[in-house]
């Protein structure tokens, strides 16, 4: 089958969680024999009609979206900037027009439409004037709040949200199929009254499966924690470090950090010295498994955000780490509590601490909650995901 993939950002570019979904699911169809092609982004201001590169043995299509700044630097830019950007970025006809020629020239079967803010949100009003069978796959709530974030205590969207929302519910209209990995996200999109008339479907993202022989190696009688995301506030980055330097006093235990962001100089000057933190900078995701956590016991997710289906979660399972989860959004659907891991209140200080110390604790469980995390993943398997994906 000849297949159209479509995301905002692609490698080498990536921002979360979402690209590498994205990244997997091409990668499988194309090792499936599916004649595949992507549309994504070129961050380069003098491409802004399209053209093609190969990467991995696939055909990609890029260009530029004409528009303030890339996509790529919107977290670099200030406000008002933004604002003017995401205006142009919903009503982006040139990038209408770029999308379509492509779709008209490669005349694909299907269509699998994921993040789309920074290509353009007239992206599947492209593809629905062709008459092409589009699946549409949600990984935020960019379409309600253009930040693509909601922080616990500021639920109530503004004035300037609502009308956002309008907006993108129209020019969205109702896709054929719209793929959702929580019910969490899906029924936030039911509350803003969006894909009234789509065949809608909760399918957890997919994970290409850890060998059955992968196996933990710990060296001492440390206990190890993992935090893998952005140095963000929103990430509750700041809020782990503060409760894990009390929960560190006199226990032998370490947190290690993975990621990188705006606040990465800022924490490595404040906590640099601790014995009990070490980090570890960006890791590529293909080398988490052998890198990071073949060493780590507990991977903790302290968002203050509203998570949609965390990708930390996936890949702590799948190589039967255990996670200590702030209950929010979509995270309590993946974490069953004392079988495969731990909720605690988000952002709540008492409630981690009491998770972290119960974790600790209660180590005798661990082999059997790692086991339980492995088991859990299993459900995940890239190729049943496929499978599902196909027959719709």
């Amino acid at each position: 089958m000849k297949i159209a993939l479509i995301n905002s950002l692609y490698k080498p570019y990536r921002r979360g969680g979402a690209e590498v979904v994205f990244s997997n699911i091409v990668k499988e169809l194309k090792k499936n024999g599916h004649d595949v092609f992507v549309i994504t982004i070129s961050a380069k201001p003098d491409k802004t009609k399209f053209f093609v590169t190969e990467m991995d043995d696939i055909k990609i299509y890029r260009f530029y979206p004409r528009n303030l700044f890339s996509f790529t630097e919107i977290n670099s830019q200030p406000f008002w900037k933004r604002v003017i950007w995401h205006i142009i970025d919903t009503f982006n006809l040139p990038s209408y027009f770029q999308v379509k020629k492509i779709l008209q020239l490669e005349r694909p079967q299907l269509v699998l439409t994921h993040n789309l803010k920074g290509l353009g949100y007239l992206t599947l009003r492209a593809i629905k004037s062709l008459k092409i069978k589009n699946i549409h796959t949600l990984h935020d709530v960019q379409l309600v709040n253009p930040s693509g974030l909601i922080i616990k205590g500021k639920e109530i969207q503004g004035l300037h949200c609502r009308l956002f929302a309008q907006i993108t519910r129209w020019l969205f209209d109702s896709p054929e199929i719209v793929i959702s990995p929580s019910k969490w996200l899906l029924d936030f999109y039911k509350n803003y009254d969006f894909f009234k008339y789509s065949r809608e479907l909760i399918i957890p993202n997919p994970v290409i499966l850890e060998s059955d022989n992968y196996k933990k190696v710990f060296n001492d009688q440390t206990i190890n924690y993992l935090f893998l995301g952005q140095l963000e506030k929103h990430k509750g980055i700041t809020f782990l470090l503060k409760v894990f330097e009390e929960f560190a006093r006199n226990k032998q235990c370490k947190l290690y950090v993975v990621g990188k962001g705006s606040l990465e100089k800022a924490l490595k000057e404040k906590y640099g010295q601790a014995n009990w933190l070490e980090f570890m900078g960006y890791i590529p995701a293909n080398l988490l498994s052998q890198q990071v956590f073949k060493k780590i016991h507990y991977a903790v997710l302290p968002s203050l955000c509203y998570e949609n289906s965390p990708t930390l979660i996936y890949d702590s399972f799948n190589c039967g780490t255990p996670v200590i989860g702030a209950a929010i959004g979509g995270v309590p659907e993946l974490i069953q509590e004392g079988v495969n891991g731990y909720l605690f209140e988000a952002g709540n200080k008492i409630s981690l601490l009491n998770k972290l110390n119960h974790s600790l604790e209660n180590m005798a469980k661990f082999t059997q909650m790692s086991e339980n995390a492995k088991i859990r993943a299993k459900e995940w398997d890239i190729k049943n995901y496929i499978y599902k994906l196909l027959s719709l």
